[in-house]
């Protein structure tokens, strides 16, 4: 059920300008420094990804690769919380 209700998510964030999905991205991050949850590093994910997907978004390979970079280490950010949580229980 949570892999339908991620698609749909990333589906609803494709309609977004690129100006809201970064002023979007910018809030969950600082949710994220606040509480470290994996559901906020996954949401910066589904963000950075609509990004650097966007038809309006920039082409420049430059910034194009910085985004995929930025995923990547939100991507391994998640995976550290996750194996953190796993660890403590």
């Amino acid at each position: 059920m949570q892999d339908i209700t991620d698609q749909l998510a990333a589906q609803d964030l494709s309609r977004l300008a690129p100006g809201e999905l970064e002023s979007r991205l910018r809030e969950l991050i600082r949710r994220y420094a606040r509480e470290g949850s994996t559901r906020h590093a996954r949401a910066v994910i589904q963000h950075i990804e609509a990004l650097y997907l966007h038809p309006a978004g920039s082409r420049d390979p430059d910034q194009q690769s910085h985004l995929r970079r930025f995923a990547r280490h939100w991507r391994w950010l998640a995976e550290q919380r996750t194996g953190t949580l796993a660890h403590s229980h």
